[in-house]
């Protein structure tokens, strides 16, 4: 099945790059002066811009861009959905983390996907990834709510806006969305709502059933999606479709606040998604590791390429055997991080040779295997930079395209299920080997990959950064930041260079065909004893990259990039 899903969506890719190979739109990256959005469609950029020209800030900006983002493609994203945003603000320079992942009802089981033998019409049709099994508590709403209220210069009508007059009057489908609506036509036409949409690219799409959502949502919040008649057509449709949500899971849902991740390396302050991601720890720890296996100034090349390669592998594993909802259970991240565990690492990675992933596996001796009871309490990623300094970095989805291919009142609902492990050792729908501690359970958080970070120097937001792309989201948006920040690309440059992915387990190093290798730096890499694999693109990164300048004193300049391989482009002022 998982190769039936990955032939269907590097079809999907195919389709979208044809015809770029040969060098990528100029329309994919823009300087300005006064503030950015980078996402991955224009139609969103250009409602972040709009809400900035109205008064409004990075959050506000960034609430905006995600609804708009809800309303064009629906395939990456949406209400029904979730994600990770992390906030700079400027006036006293703290950075803040809201986790509005998605969580399994009440009723999850662990041993809930045990017997997935089931198949149903289609790609990724396991029941954790098609129907109402695989829907998780949505976390988006609760997550824009909480982004405009806490940090946020104006009212979620205002915000709501842009979105609501794209749902209402209607926005030109992409060649992405139609080439995903191609991809899934047999699921996604037996939904009444998405059934009606004529995804054709270049054809005028209406969402009236989402703009009855988002009026309600301008008007009254997140609760009337979490509760009253639109969370209860939400839970009844999930059930109708054989999933075990209830009004009272949507009612109980809360964002967490959560400490970053951060570390310093290569002369930058890198800060990034804590658990439930283990997006974040793999950057960490292999910018560790590259910082001792190549030193703090290192040049493109084979050697670089093999190193970076080499440091994901341990990460990748430590995922599988330790990761999980930090709301349940104790993560040993110090224990992780230890720096004997590096040094062991970066001597492996620095010394020529591709290694099994099993030579990087440094088991800990750790006993903390308790577990707390719970309280009672797609993807697309996008950047802005707002003209106070205020930063937001932020990805959200809902998991596989279209999520579980079933709408919920008038809502795309999410397969974040997947994310769980279905069983010890199996492995999800991008090839994630599942761990014991990672398996569904109640109101339990799945592990995800999702990484939007920011970077400082100086104490200066330098860089904001993150993509989309399940597995490959975080070794995409680790290349395309040193790209900048350490081999002196533009913005441009940077999200259209070549990219590299590696996750231990397959043994194989997988190089694109959107953008290939240089053929000198894959033979270096063949010589070193990988295992060569082709796919057509590594994630879809966005970023801004802030470029203060010395004179005159003050002034900077933004220099924001969508990436051309999902076909964004920014906006800004």
């Amino acid at each position: 099945m998982r190769r039936w899903l990955s032939i269907v969506l590097g079809c999907v890719s195919a389709l979208l790059v044809a015809g770029l190979t040969v060098g990528f739109p100029p329309e994919h990256a823009a300087t300005y002066a006064r503030d950015a959005v980078a996402a991955d469609h224009s139609e969103a950029s250009k409602a972040g811009a709009a809400i900035l020209a109205a008064g409004g800030n990075a959050a506000d900006a960034a609430a905006a861009t995600m609804l708009a983002l809800g309303v064009v493609n629906p395939a990456s994203s949406g209400l029904g959905g979730g994600g990770f945003a992390l906030y700079y603000c400027a006036n006293d320079r703290t950075l803040t983390f809201l986790d509005f992942r998605e969580r399994a009802p009440r009723a999850a089981s662990g041993a809930m996907f045990a017997l997935e033998s089931e198949r149903r019409e289609g790609p990724a049709s396991a029941p954790s990834q098609l129907g109402g099994l695989a829907a998780g508590v949505p976390g988006e709403p609760a997550g824009i709510e909480a982004l405009v209220r806490r940090f946020g210069n104006l009212s979620l009508g205002e915000v709501v806006a842009p979105a609501l007059r794209l749902a209402e009057e209607g926005f030109t489908v992409s060649k992405a969305l139609s080439a995903m609506g191609s991809a899934f036509e047999s699921q996604i036409r037996k939904d009444p709502v998405m059934t009606t949409w004529d995804l054709r690219p270049g054809a005028t799409l209406r969402r009236p059933s989402l703009a009855r959502v988002l009026r309600a949502f301008a008007e009254k919040g997140a609760a009337v999606i979490y509760g009253g008649v639109i969370g209860q057509e939400i839970a009844t449709s999930v059930q109708k479709h054989g999933g075990i949500m209830t009004l009272q899971d949507l009612r109980a849902y809360r964002v967490r606040t959560r400490k970053p991740l951060e570390t310093t390396a290569f002369g930058y302050r890198w800060v990034t998604a804590p658990p439930p991601s283990a997006g974040g720890f793999t950057m960490i720890q292999s910018l560790s590791i590259l910082e001792q296996a190549v030193g703090a100034a290192p040049r493109y090349g084979a050697p670089l390429l093999h190193a970076m390669a080499e440091s994901w592998k341990g990460p990748f594993l430590d995922r599988q055997r330790y990761f999980g909802d930090p709301d349940q259970v104790i993560l040993p991240l110090d224990k992780m991080m230890n720096e004997s565990r590096i040094r062991a690492r970066a001597k492996l990675a620095a010394d020529g040779k591709a290694h099994p992933s099993s030579d990087y596996d440094l088991p800990i001796e750790w006993t903390g295997t308790e577990v707390f009871a719970p309280d009672n309490a797609g993807t697309s990623h996008f950047c802005v930079v707002d003209a106070a300094g205020n930063v937001a970095s932020v990805t959200t989805t809902v998991n596989l395209p279209f999520g579980a291919r079933f709408t919920g009142g008038g809502i795309v609902m999410n397969d974040e299920m997947d994310d769980f492990a279905s069983g010890v050792g199996k492995a999800n729908a991008f090839g994630l080997v599942g761990g014991a501690r990672n398996l569904p359970g109640p109101w339990k958080r799945p592990v995800s990959t999702m990484s939007p970070t920011i970077v400082l120097q100086n104490d200066e937001p330098a860089l904001c950064v993150g993509a989309s792309g399940g597995s490959r989201i975080v070794t995409a948006t680790q290349q395309v930041a040193m790209n900048v920040l350490l081999h002196g690309m533009s913005a441009a440059q940077a999200v259209a260079a070549p990219r590299i992915h590696h996750q231990g387990v397959p043994e194989t190093l997988r190089v694109e065909t959107i953008v290939p290798l240089d053929s000198a730096l894959r033979d270096a890499l063949l010589s070193r004893g990988h295992q060569i694999d082709s796919i057509h693109n590594v994630a879809n990164v966005q970023l801004i990259h802030v470029e203060h300048s010395v004179e005159p004193a003050g002034e900077r300049r933004l220099h924001a990039a969508s990436d051309p391989r999902k076909g964004g482009r920014p906006a800004g002022h």
